[in-house]
């Protein structure tokens, strides 16, 4: 071998590994979002490049408090505007951008950005595929179209992480190898969503009486978060005489749909849309109390964070939460769509003790199972155990 090629394979050996994310987002995105974004500082301790690619709409509001994000985070981003099944134009700039990276490890993030890395790594046979499965939605026509081709594609993957058992067993189903899947939750720094300070201060800086029982509700406006739920068990408790005050923190599709219902029972002084918030944890520390009404979820980000700041919960048990809150214990539990029944938990959250137990048995669970380093670890392990495989074959 020539003194060229050992130089060659001396700066490949020294090369940090690099991981793409790459993920399709309308807006301001979700929860998967905190953890993307999040990534790139933990693996750079790690001895790991990252990137993170979005598509997007070309000239999306919404989009710039994304990138905000990404800055606050240190999130190297990368914005690929996007118009849709006909536009060739991401997949030209994906390819020209791996060429650019010689990323290790494509990590994908939903129905679209999969595929693409299917059809991408037959040029780049040394880049491991990699997916994050966050949940698919509410069933329709199409989501079960893209449900079909997302899961299709997966077979074909390297490693399909799954935040939630649930999820993983949907995968399997679907006939994607149990081998190659792999079950990490979500997970949050502790060291940030903490409590901070009392409700009633909280809630001053929010102009609301110390006397309201505040009910949060944080997440993107969309179909399978069922607000309306929330909304029909608000009216219960306003038309009982209840001091009650529903905030709900997010963007979304629905957001003019909700705004109807509010008008319709007769709630605009009892509930507010507080729109896309960049940081929940003031709004966190100001309320009594976090519902979850969701049809379909994996492990919400929202439900992870809440408990961490010590703020009790009353949630469905839909894909992942059903392995977090105990009923009575680690938070309230509910049948999707049923607002009498939520009504009747948000009557019993009126006992401070209650609250106080909740409270404290949630922070220590999330403390214990679901810390952002824990989940990271496992993340990186998944990582190696692919690059590892890729080396011996090398040395073979």
């Amino acid at each position: 071998m020539g003194e060229g090629s050992s130089d060659r394979s001396c700066s490949a050996m020294q090369r940090r590994p690099l991981v793409l994310h790459v993920r399709t987002v309308t807006g301001t995105g979700g929860g998967p979002e905190k953890t993307i974004l999040r990534s790139p500082a933990y693996l750079a301790a790690a001895g790991w490049d990252a990137y993170c690619a979005y598509l997007h709409p070309p000239g999306d509001a919404g989009f710039e408090a994304l990138r905000h994000r990404a800055d606050s985070w240190g999130a190297p981003l990368i914005a690929l505007p996007d118009r849709g099944p006909t536009d060739l134009r991401p997949i030209r700039e994906l390819a020209l951008l791996c060429r650019q990276l010689q990323p290790d490890v494509w990590h994908g993030h939903d129905y679209k950005s999969d595929p693409l890395g299917l059809l991408l790594r037959r040029k780049r046979k040394r880049m491991f595929l990699v997916s994050t499965v966050h949940g698919w939605g509410v069933p329709g026509r199409r989501v079960r179209l893209y449900r079909w081709i997302h899961q299709l594609c997966l077979r074909y993957f390297d490693r399909v992480i799954c935040v939630s058992q649930d999820l993983k067993r949907q995968c399997i189903r679907a006939g994607i190898p149990t081998r190659i899947c792999r079950m990490v939750e979500n997970g949050v720094d502790t060291s940030i969503y903490v409590p901070r300070e009392s409700t009633s201060s909280a809630k001053a800086r929010l102009g609301l009486p110390s006397d309201v029982l505040l009910v949060g509700a944080v997440g993107r406006l969309s179909a399978e978060k069922d607000y309306p739920t929330l909304l029909r068990a608000a009216r219960r408790l306003n038309e009982s005489g209840r001091r009650i005050h529903v905030m709900i923190v997010g963007d979304g599709p629905e957001k003019e749909r909700l705004a109807d219902l509010i008008r319709q029972y007769e709630l605009e002084q009892a509930v507010s849309l507080a729109g896309f918030q960049p940081d929940p944890i003031p709004f966190y520390q100001a309320f009594d109390v976090l519902c979850i009404t969701s049809t379909s979820e994996g492990l919400p980000n929202a439900l992870l964070e809440a408990m961490a700041c010590e703020v009790p919960v009353i949630s469905t048990l839909v894909g992942g939460i059903a392995g977090l809150i105990q009923d009575g214990v680690t938070g309230l539990a509910i049948h999707p769509g049923d607002d009498a029944a939520l009504a009747d938990a948000l009557t019993r959250i009126w006992d401070s003790d209650l609250r106080r137990a909740l409270a404290q048995a949630g922070r220590a669970i999330i403390c214990e199972r679901y810390s952002f380093e824990r989940r990271m670890q496992r993340v990186v392990s998944i990582y190696r155990e692919l690059i590892e495989y890729r080396d011996s074959i090398d040395r073979t």
